[in-house]
């Protein structure tokens, strides 16, 4: 890792802890120089701006989902619903730090939806990816949207499933998948 990356990669770590603390909306700029160990014009030459930063959060948040994913792919053995199960166990795989972060990015998007714009470009070639048409697109379109729904919910701390039944849930998608 370059000496630049690994600077980059400290200040996101720093934002990171920051927003955990006290939230996307509330993070500065001075907060995270000082969690990260840099001065704020060291801060500066990364990201020049709040939204930078919030922007390449988001752009980790969404590298960490594919490399989730593509380990679960990786797992699965060979099949036509191997894709769509690694989605499905790599969504619901469970991981409080980021959903601590992630519903925190929400807050701060709502205020710039902009923020979201490549999200929405790997989003839409990601759905193009989950459901082919052989597969079936009506269910697979079901199962990808009851997945969101249910990260969603996750995220806004509003899921009233507890762990047994969350993990029903998600058995009962993956025998969905081996249906399609």
């Amino acid at each position: 890792m370059s000496p630049l990356s690994s600077s980059r990669d400290k200040i996101v770590d720093a934002a990171e802890k920051v927003v955990i603390k006290v939230g996307a909306a509330h993070m500065t700029l001075d907060a995270v120089a000082e969690k990260a160990s840099v001065s704020k014009g060291g801060l500066l030459y990364h990201f020049p701006s709040k939204e930078a930063l919030l922007k390449a959060m988001l752009e980790r948040r969404m590298q960490r989902f594919k490399e989730a994913q593509e380990k679960k792919y990786a797992e699965l053995q060979n099949g036509r619903t191997r894709e769509i199960k690694a989605y499905i166990l790599s969504t619901l795989g469970r991981d409080r730090k980021t959903d601590r972060i992630g519903a925190s990015l929400l807050a701060a998007i709502a205020h710039n939806p902009k923020l979201l714009d490549p999200a929405r470009e790997d989003y839409r070639k990601r759905l193009n990816k989950l459901i082919p048409a052989e597969l079936g697109f009506e269910r697979a379109a079901v199962m990808v949207l009851a997945v969101d729904g249910l990260r969603l919910l996750e995220l806004l701390s509003l899921s009233p499933f507890n762990e047994n039944q969350r993990e029903k849930v998600t058995e009962e998608l993956l025998r969905l998948a081996d249906e399609i």
